[in-house]
């Protein structure tokens, strides 16, 4: 895909985004629809690796993964932070949503570590909140919709894939700092799982991802030049 053409899918999310934001509720009804297009996306080893090279002496390795629509499809643009920040976009990954269940790689509980981030029960917990609530979820972010989810490089690193391998992620509501909240106060986030099974789910599963915006003083907009590119695209 060429650049133009992911500087117009991010902007085309943008457009919809703030319809939703300006009272059209037809266009919130739209972006929960394509967010819900499938259920999960896959990486794979090779592009993990790109990503290592890239990100080899940065302190706070993240990849950005941008939300865009390209013909009525939700894709997925991931970049490295540091060729983000550079305006290098030489090497983009597009993903969409997939609706066909990932085949188990057979591993099972046993072959991995336990001191991982979060339980299995909390990946689907987070995962069926996303599914179950996404729509009322959305309502409490009219004031400003997500458009890109940055995601801690560890939580791909930590899969430990090998050639030819590859790990799944999938969207998730969570909330880190309250109990008995809203749904509406709930941030969307993307788990990763090196295996989907439920017996090793839990020794494989990363977390934390936050969305942007709000940007903030340590994560500026600044970093993120293929947003700011995308939205001066005509």
């Amino acid at each position: 895909m060429n650049i133009d053409t992911i500087y117009q899918s991010i902007k085309n999310w943008k457009a919809l985004a703030d319809s939703y934001r300006s009272g059209n509720e037809e266009s919130g009804k739209e972006l929960v629809k394509l967010l819900n297009q499938g259920s999960h996306f896959s990486v794979d080893e090779a592009e993990i690796k790109v990503w290592r090279i890239r990100l080899e002496n940065e302190p706070d390795k993240a990849i950005h993964a941008y939300a865009g629509i390209d013909n009525n499809i939700f894709k997925i643009f991931m970049i490295d932070s540091v060729s983000d920040a550079k305006g290098d976009f030489t090497d983009i990954v597009v993903k969409e949503l997939n609706r066909t269940p990932p085949y188990p790689s057979g591993n099972t509980a046993a072959e991995f570590s336990s001191s991982l981030p979060i339980t299995s029960e909390s990946a689907i917990y987070r995962n069926f909140r996303f599914n179950m609530y996404c729509s009322e979820w959305f309502t409490g972010q009219k004031a400003e919709p997500f458009r890109v989810i940055s995601i801690p490089f560890d939580d791909y690193e930590r899969m430990g894939l090998t050639e030819g391998q590859s790990c799944t992620s999938f969207f998730g509501l969570t909330n880190e700092t309250a109990v008995n909240t809203s749904i509406e106060n709930y941030h969307i986030e993307i788990i990763t799982v090196k295996d989907i099974g439920i017996d090793s789910i839990s020794q494989t599963a990363e977390n934390y991802s936050t969305p942007r915006p709000p940007f903030t003083a340590n994560d500026p907009v600044g970093n993120y030049q293929l947003l700011l590119k995308s939205d001066a695209h005509l």
